[in-house]
């Protein structure tokens, strides 16, 4: 299982998505973040993927995590391995303004206007229940499309 990353940023009831513009997700909304490199934590990997798709310079110590999931697929290309487990976690402090970069195109969202129909499939079964400040662990399965849900499993947790 590859490692990945997600960071949502919050502030006054809002959540800041960023409009994925090339590669993999691309035309849908999302968090920040990304792969995590050989030797980087996964908190230092989300710091730098933060700063890279946004301009935005974010601690370890802000960061809280709120969920850890784990993403299978059945049809990934020839020769890809697509499986993740993915390391979400929500900000409230961070220094600069969200700016567009190559890779995504920042927006806020107030909480109960978030595009859900257009992000990943998996997104309205877990994601609400970390904007509300719950802590979730998951596991999904997607079809040969690499879009429909075969399975999924989501836990609201204590602790992560």
């Amino acid at each position: 299982m590859h490692h990945a990353t997600l960071c949502y940023l919050i502030k006054e009831n809002k959540l800041l998505l960023g409009l994925k513009k090339r590669g993999f997700g691309e035309g849908r909304w999302n968090g920040y973040g990304g792969k995590v490199k050989e030797g980087e934590s996964i908190e230092e990997s989300l710091v730098r993927e933060v700063n890279e798709e946004m301009n935005v310079v974010i601690t370890k110590e802000a960061l809280k995590k709120a969920a850890v999931i784990d993403f299978f697929f059945t049809n990934p290309p020839k020769g890809k391995n697509w499986d993740q487990t993915v390391h979400v976690f929500v900000a409230k402090e961070w220094k600069g303004m969200p700016e567009e970069t190559e890779e995504m195109k920042p927006k806020w969202f107030d909480f109960d206007k978030v595009p859900i129909n257009k992000m990943w499939e998996d997104d309205p079964h877990w994601l609400p229940h970390v904007i509300k400040g719950k802590k979730v662990k998951a596991a999904f399965t997607f079809g040969k499309d690499n879009s429909s849900i075969l399975k999924k499993n989501v836990d609201v947790v204590d602790d992560l």
